[in-house]
């Protein structure tokens, strides 16, 4: 179970400074599509603080403790700050389909994890965050995609 919980600790983590990477594009976005990518924004950093408070309460439910300050965020996450360096929508989108598709493949290997560990209730739920990054995926990909 130790793994299961490090591993969960680390999604949160990833999550968390993910959060912040789409409230970044959020605030700086400028230009071209910035009425529907601000508006869309809004819907992925509510998903994100929505999934951050779930796998806190999760970890608390199977009797572990979620990461509980930034410091630790940032030692324990492997999504990279967003620089400032990004201009356009379609920019801002290329960065969040590499951290999208990086949570998709954490949250399979947490299925993974939760299923040796026999604990269905986390499987399933990070089975559905896995459906949900999937579907997020594809809607980011057909927008940048000519």
């Amino acid at each position: 179970m130790n793994n299961l919980y490090e591993e969960m600790n680390v999604f949160l983590a990833d999550q968390i400074v993910l959060g912040m990477k789409i409230h970044n594009i959020h605030w700086f976005l400028k230009g071209e599509g910035f009425f529907p990518v601000h508006e869309q924004m809004d819907t992925y950093y509510e998903e994100a603080e929505e999934r951050i408070d779930e796998v806190a309460e999760r970890l608390l439910t199977i009797g572990s403790k979620p990461v509980g300050n930034l410091a630790e965020v940032l030692k324990m996450t492997s999504i990279k700050e967003l620089d400032q360096s990004w201009k356009t929508a379609k920019e801002g989108f290329e960065h969040l389909i590499v951290d999208f598709e990086h949570m998709n493949r954490s949250a399979l290997r947490l299925v993974e994890l939760a299923e040796a560990a026999n604990d269905p209730g986390t499987a399933d739920y990070f089975t559905a965050v896995s459906q949900d990054l999937g579907k997020n995926l594809w809607m980011f990909n057909a927008y940048i995609r000519d």
